[in-house]
């Protein structure tokens, strides 16, 4: 029996206060902030429909700890570029907020274009009607005529694509931009398929999107190794954990790892064909 306790809400009320302590561990809290007043409303970064309740108590809190984190990366690797008015494309772009983020906080100057790009058309219309610029494309797919950019962000996407080996290859040998920023979720042991592809073929609808199916869930160590053969190599690694390490409620790190994620892993990636141009099989 459950004793009348509604275990839904009882898991969100301990993941919020972890997530709460984690994010001032790690300091994220006053970005966080900062990220809410430049957008104040992010409940339409998603496809996926919220329930009003759900969103304002907990999942606004978990976004916009996720954001800081992905901003966070993204300004340390602008302080690696060299230029000013650099030219930006956000793969798998599902909004325009972090480009509003970006916009606001990087360095006067240094940020010119930003362009996002996602195969769903909703998310495409909601980029332009905040007068973004978007590409409606698979981010595997994608052209960009006349345009170098010096830095591709690649947020939460990488383990959705079929085959990242492939799409990186292509990236670094179409010399598209020599430096990537990119967030996975964060998987101490490697494994193919997340939780979607895990459940009995059965109970799935009848069609998966890309957005909520992960094919690939690496560790950091093998997400790096994949991008060296792919012809990047990492500048830097970070981590993001949902959970705080110097409280109590680390005991929640069991209930991330089996119902969520630990955590996001973040890599900064410059353009390195070593590896990958000595491999003959291509």
């Amino acid at each position: 029996a459950n004793l009348g306790i509604d275990n839904g809400s009882l898991y969100q009320h301990v993941s919020l206060a972890s997530l709460k302590s984690a994010i001032r561990e790690q300091d994220l809290e006053a970005l966080s902030e900062s990220l809410r007043r430049i957008v104040p409303d992010v409940s339409d970064q998603y496809t996926r429909h919220f329930d009003q309740a759900d969103f304002d108590f907990y999942w606004e809190k978990k976004m916009r700890g996720l954001h800081a984190f992905q901003i966070s990366c993204a300004l340390q690797a602008l302080t690696q570029l060299d230029g000013e008015k650099l030219t930006i494309v956000d793969l798998g772009d599902s909004s325009g907020n972090h480009a509003a983020y970006l916009r606001a906080l990087a360095p006067k100057g240094s940020v010119g274009r930003i362009i996002g790009v996602n195969l769903d058309e909703t998310a495409v219309s909601k980029i332009r009607s905040k007068g973004g610029e978007a590409i409606h494309s698979r981010v595997e797919d994608i052209v960009l005529e006349g345009v170098r950019p010096d830095l591709i962000m690649c947020f939460e996407t990488l383990e959705h694509i079929i085959d990242p080996i492939k799409f990186l290859r292509n990236l670094s040998g179409s010399r598209v931009a020599d430096h990537l920023i990119l967030t996975v979720p964060y998987r101490k042991n490697s494994r193919f398929g997340g939780s979607l592809l895990r459940q009995p073929i059965q109970s799935l609808p009848s069609e998966i999107t890309p957005e909520e199916t992960h094919i690939f869930e690496l560790s950091p160590e093998d997400w790096r190794l994949l991008a060296l053969f792919a012809g990047y190599r990492t500048i830097f690694t970070r981590i993001y954990r949902q959970y705080p390490r110097k409280s109590i409620l680390r005991v929640t790190k069991p209930i991330w790892q089996t119902l969520d994620f630990e955590g996001f892993v973040g890599l900064f990636l410059e353009r390195d064909r070593s590896l990958s141009d000595k491999y003959a099989g291509w």
